[in-house]
């Protein structure tokens, strides 16, 4: 068997497979839950701030949804396509494309918790 056959081979989806997707499954549902307790922890920060810029006359600062939305909504959307990408893949493959889709995932966290906590700030 060659290198460009060995690439190209399919392998059914078995019971390996099902419980490494199960755990990374828990990993990208850990990223969710940390995204749901910020948006709650945000939304906390910005009513005590709002309450105190209210009694200065200050201007009310806004819930970023434009960058919270794809936070809340990021760990699915890696997960699901990694999941497509690498079904049918052997073992390595699998657990590879999971570990990258879970790098992107971290970026895409880091980088979208940034800007939502950025538009919150009072200049």
């Amino acid at each position: 068997m060659s290198a460009a056959e060995l690439s190209t081979e399919r392998t059914k989806f078995g019971v390996i497979h099902a419980i490494i997707a199960v755990v990374f499954g828990l990993l990208f549902a850990f990223y969710f839950y940390e995204a749901l307790a910020q948006t709650l922890e945000l939304s906390g920060y910005l009513q005590t701030q709002n309450g105190v810029l209210k009694k200065a006359g200050g201007t009310e600062l806004v819930f970023p949804w434009a960058a919270i939305a794809p936070l809340l909504a990021l760990p699915f959307i890696t997960f699901g396509l990694a999941f497509v990408i690498a079904r049918r893949r052997p073992i390595l493959a699998f657990v590879g494309v999971f570990v990258m889709a879970l790098a992107v995932l971290s970026a895409g966290a880091l980088t979208l918790e940034s800007i939502a906590f950025s538009l919150t700030r009072i200049t």
